[in-house]
């Protein structure tokens, strides 16, 4: 497909004559910041500085009553606006007459980012001969930044074939990026406006407008997600990682194993090991050929060797979760009770991929998605009602589970555990995906509510490509993410910003998978984490996943689609899943009582799109570590002591972990 990208270069700086302002951004926080962008009272960096110490009238008195902010940059102009040409009116130009409504689609009102993302898109509509020219405006107390952009060339989606998407796309670039966040980490929310004029003179103003925020502490550590890849045989993937808070590109991380498809990752918390699935790239979902391995991620080689050129799959497929220190893990038996017993976990030594006790969950048929803590005293997992069987009953999985109850039970050392207790005792909706938060206070999960529609709780729907199971927990489009106290009794609340609508009146996004970010973060007195999670909403007009006709689809030989030919690739009409990330204020999730002006009862934020991704491509499963491994230096390997440094990619002794101050801290117990 054919992608648009503007590229922006810094305008000379306009600002209005009434009194004399520094072409830059102010300090931070401090609205008493130099005109070179420096450093602010509070610690924090200024954004770039302008090239002019004053600048003429932008509008003069006869501008409506205009007052500038503090400190304002004048504007940055669009690639296609470099060769001139682009002027635009000022604030309080008339109305232009007749033009057409301009509406912003992407970002989501109401949204927070981490300062350190780098880049956003402003998306909206309409594209056309109407407007001549375009304006992005960014303003509030402390700022006011415009792009000014002809919009030359509509944006297409991700459809096969792409389609016009009717509208334009900004994409901000560094200097523009570094200008209103560093401005804004911490503080209130910046309003996106777009304004357009047809003749030079008026401007019509968009009907909606966006508050975006910015937190104050710039994200840490990596996250790695699966994307899918095609080739000649079918479909297949990788797991790919992108680090936080700098300019390095993503990289494809399990290539190097061998297997066409490498998937169903589980990463431990130190980034040191990963269990992985490995498969060809047939495009199928059955199990006769998977295998799990694990992966020692500095040397991205698996731990025993290898057999043949791919991984050693010693292991079945499943779903796994780690020791904080990596030196043990979870395993489940992917196969599911026809392959069983499978009311019991596997487990291996992390460093050696030894058998060590199995650990049994009495009076239960399976047990599957587990999540040790990070303290490394309980885990979480899914004990269901029912599982998917097909081929005649004899194919089973932990893929598919319905009715999902959340268990949990201690870990009381020596690779020994307590008796399980249940958590949340399903009422046929199924709860599943657990997932602790890094301080342990609280528990992210999908749940599914029932649908009576079909016959039986483990009944489908359908024909051809189109076969559902309205309760199943694999890729369900109505899945949805909730948040739990981790405490006996607590109620799970639904995180409706974060999913995109309310409870009372949801939307089919297949909200999959979440996952916390590594770090503790402060906000507005508040503590935060991020959750990082796949979806197949729209991202605003360049994946759109609700146009007529499109729908959810499933790999060839799994419940949705048994016995269905392998080798094929996804169809037009396919729902495209990519990564999104939300904010989550844990002290409302703690704390129901509080309000916050913003989450209120949810403690979530909108969702946003995570602009590293390749927008062809099916995205899943994402996962933090606090750090990505590195091949050991050539002294043998000398380890980081505690109190030093890791936020380079450093291996921090045994034992240790890197924190979010980043440096090397004892394991919490």
């Amino acid at each position: 497909m054919r992608t648009t990208h503007l590229t922006f270069a810094a305008l000379a700086v306009l600002l209005p004559a009434a009194g004399l302002y520094a072409c830059g951004s102010n300090g931070g926080n401090n609205t008493n910041g130099g005109g070179d962008g420096g450093n602010g009272g509070d610690g924090t960096s200024g954004g770039d500085g302008g090239t002019c110490l004053t600048c003429p009238s932008e509008g003069g008195s006869g501008d409506g009553g205009y007052v500038p902010p503090p400190f304002e940059d004048g504007g940055f102009s669009a690639g296609d606006c470099d060769g001139g040409g682009c002027n635009f009116p000022p604030p309080g130009a008339p109305a232009c007459t007749g033009a057409p409504p301009i509406n912003i689609v992407y970002p989501v009102d109401g949204t927070l980012v981490p300062p350190n993302m780098n880049v956003i898109s402003v998306q909206w509509t309409p594209y056309g001969s109407a407007y001549k020219t375009f304006e992005v405006d960014f303003n509030n107390s402390v700022t006011y930044m415009h792009v000014v952009t002809k919009c030359a060339t509509q944006t297409v989606d991700t459809e096969q074939p792409p389609q016009p998407s009717g509208g334009c796309e900004l994409q901000l670039d560094q200097n523009m990026w570094n200008f209103v966040a560093n401005q804004n980490a911490g503080g209130n929310p910046v309003k996106i406006t777009v304004r357009g004029t047809t003749d030079g003179m008026c401007a019509t103003t968009s009907s909606s407008t966006v508050n975006l925020s910015f937190s104050h502490d710039p994200i840490l550590g990596a996250i790695y997600y699966w994307k899918s890849t095609i080739t000649s045989n079918g479909v297949g993937g990788q797991v790919w990682v992108k680090s936080w808070g700098d300019m390095t590109p993503e990289q494809d991380v399990t290539s190097a194993f061998g297997a066409s498809c490498n998937g169903c990752h589980a990463l431990s918390r130190d980034g040191q090991r990963m269990v992985i699935n490995s498969d060809d790239d047939d495009s199928d979902d059955e199990y006769g050929d998977v295998k799990s391995s694990l992966i020692d991620m500095a040397t991205k080689m698996p731990i025993g060797g290898t057999t043949g050129g791919r991984v050693p799959g010693n292991m079945p497929p499943g779903f796994a979760s780690f020791y904080p220190d990596h030196t043990r893990f979870l395993h489940s038996n992917g196969y599911g009770p026809s392959q069983g017993p499978a009311n019991e976990f596997l487990q291996y030594d992390g460093n050696t991929c030894a058998a060590l006790p199995t650990v049994t969950v009495a009076g239960q048929t399976l047990s599957t998605m587990e999540d040790w803590s990070p303290d490394g005293k309980s885990v979480v997992f899914v004990v269901p009602k029912a599982y998917g069987s097909w081929d005649g009953a004899s194919r089973t999985d932990d893929d598919h589970v319905f009715g999902g109850s959340l268990y949990t039970m201690p870990y009381t050392g020596n690779g020994a555990f307590g008796a399980a207790s249940p958590l949340i005792v399903s009422g046929g909706e199924n709860n599943y995906y657990p997932s602790y938060s890094p301080d342990g206070t609280l528990l992210v999960f999908d749940r599914a509510a029932q649908d009576t529609s079909v016959s039986s709780l483990t009944g489908c729907t359908g024909s051809g490509l189109q076969v559902t199971c309205p309760n199943d927990s694999f890729s369900n489009p109505n899945a949805r993410l909730m948040v739990l106290k981790n405490m006996q009794g607590s109620s799970p609340v639904d995180l409706g910003n974060a999913n995109g609508s309310p409870s009372s009146s949801p939307l089919p996004w297949s909200n999959s998978w979440p996952k916390w970010s590594p770090f503790l973060q402060q906000y507005q007195g508040h503590q935060l984490l991020w959750i990082a999670f796949s979806s197949t909403r729209d991202y605003g007009l360049r994946v759109r996943n609700h146009q007529s006709g499109m729908f959810q689809c499933y790999p060839a030989d799994s419940l949705e689609q048994a016995g269905a030919a392998h080798g094929s690739t996804f169809s037009a009409k396919c729902q495209q899943p990519q990564i999104w990330m939300a904010a989550i204020d844990v002290t409302v999730a703690n704390s129901p009582q509080i309000k916050h002006p913003l989450a209120q009862a949810d403690p979530s934020w909108h969702g946003f799109w995570l602009p590293f991704q390749d927008i062809t491509t099916h995205n899943h499963t994402p996962q933090w570590t606090q750090t990505v491994a590195s091949q050991p230096p050539p002294d043998a390997g000398a380890c980081v002591m505690q109190g030093g440094a890791c936020t380079q990619g450093q291996t921090c002794c045994s034992g240790l972990v890197c924190q979010a101050t980043g440096t090397c801290g004892m394991i919490a117990q």
